[in-house]
């Protein structure tokens, strides 16, 4: 596929999605449940619970690369400096 049908694919999808989404925050029935909450309540949950989960993987990956990651070299004249005390 070309860049512009890409393009043109995405602009869709993404002006779909936003329609898709207001109607289930504001104008979803309120007696349509699933799991026991309405349309509604996932419109804001399943996002929120997208954007903590992001953070808390940046977080962990933060951790990790902490964790992981060899302490510094002395240099030489970090060594001199302790040589002379």
């Amino acid at each position: 596929m070309r860049d512009i049908t890409q393009g043109r694919i995405l602009l869709v999808l993404s002006f779909m999605t936003m329609i898709l989404y207001f109607w289930a925050l504001f104008l979803a029935p309120q007696n349509a449940e699933f799991l026991g909450r309405t349309i509604s309540d996932w419109a804001l949950l399943i996002p929120v619970m997208i954007l903590v989960y992001l953070f808390l993987v940046v977080v962990a990956w933060i951790g990790w690369a902490m964790a992981t990651t060899p302490p510094p070299i002395p240099t030489e004249k970090k060594r001199e400096e302790r040589k002379a005390d």
